[in-house]
């Protein structure tokens, strides 16, 4: 055998190729049918996938985007930024929204993890990231993402996952909500009994006959200068005795008046804040825009059958070929002998 002609030469991979295109073709074929087979439905459950697609909303308060006044009103719908769509990507990653689509949908049950598994919750959360996931898009858009075996439970679970993005954020606000509207409440019912001691107060003082200190003062004094003028004692007297009563109370009169304006100002403003904390805990604040909502997919998207056998096969032919290629250059040093027999003439 002349070494020189079955030495590998690399510089002539079409002669190689041509020397052992039939043990080629054969393990290619084997791989191709093998992975044609070992990629069907017997062996490898074919997934669905179901997507849903939505834009993040703006967040902050709606009865102040609707009660307040136009310099400081905010656009309620205008869709949310950076900030709002990675805030919707950590509440849909959450271990709450995770849990709770587990508790909805039985998911122990449904990807088949037995009672006594060891590590239980691991395998569900580690089955979880497999099949669910959430993405930013290059449009500012959110999208999740859901891969089943059953194509109605994976839209089931996408369009559950889009519902708990509402749910739990608006609970976290709610919770906020309920302080501030405690604490307006609070400071209203106090402003309001303030003015309702204020009015009391001012009531009594007006009962004595004080209640327009300035106009009653300026008449009382041009009264009192006719009567002296004419020298009616009295007249003089009862206006006497009713500017001395302007005195003793007229002070009072003018604070309590103040005090009672100062605090139905604050009243006003309090009242506003108030009404603005009830209508937050009391409105279901939407957080997204839907898009595209999950629907039940009618193809698989795994496994991917044409891939796997063409990857196989490449893969195969790949180590068929540097099989060969050892093979011949230890025939070639003759720490083996040829078995194999070669198209090509030697």
């Amino acid at each position: 055998m002349d070494r020189n002609k079955n030495a590998f030469d690399s510089t002539n991979v079409f002669a190689f190729l041509i020397r052992w295109w039939k043990h080629l073709f054969v393990i290619c074929m084997i791989a191709a049918v093998g992975a044609a087979v070992f990629s069907g439905p017997r062996f490898i459950t074919p997934k669905f996938q179901s997507t849903v697609t939505m834009f993040p909303a703006t967040g902050g308060s709606v009865s102040r985007a609707v009660m307040s006044g136009a310099a400081s009103r905010q656009d309620f719908l205008d869709y949310g930024e950076v900030e709002d769509a990675e805030r919707l990507l950590q509440v849909l990653e959450s271990g709450n929204v995770r849990d709770r689509v587990a508790e909805r949908f039985n998911l122990f049950e449904h990807y088949e993890i037995p009672e006594d598994a060891a590590f239980r919750r691991t395998i569900l959360n580690e089955i979880y990231r497999g099949n669910i996931s959430f993405r930013r898009t290059q449009f500012g858009a959110v999208e999740v993402r859901v891969r089943d075996h059953d194509p109605a439970m994976a839209a089931k679970i996408a369009n559950e996952l889009a519902a708990l993005a509402d749910t739990v954020q608006n609970e976290l606000r709610l919770e906020r909500a309920e302080l501030a509207y405690n604490v307006a409440k609070t400071q209203y019912n106090i402003l309001r009994d303030q003015v309702r001691q204020a009015e009391d107060s001012l009531r009594k003082i007006m009962g004595k006959g004080v209640f327009d200190l300035e106009g009653q003062s300026a008449m009382l004094t041009r009264q009192l200068a006719k009567d002296l003028s004419a020298n009616n004692t009295e007249g003089i007297r009862v206006l006497e005795e009713r500017l001395a009563l302007l005195g003793d109370y007229g002070g009072a009169y003018v604070f309590n008046a103040e005090y009672l304006a100062n605090l139905a100002a604050m009243l006003i403003q309090i009242q506003r804040r108030y009404q603005e904390a009830q209508s937050d805990l009391e409105s279901f604040v939407p957080f997204k825009f839907i898009l595209d909502s999950a629907f039940e997919s009618e193809r698989k998207v795994y496994p991917t059958r044409w891939i796997i056998v063409f990857l196989a096969t490449f893969a195969t032919g790949l180590m068929g070929v540097m099989i060969l290629m050892v093979y011949e250059t230890l025939v070639d040093k003759g720490l083996i002998k040829q078995r194999i027999k070669k198209n090509s003439k030697s």
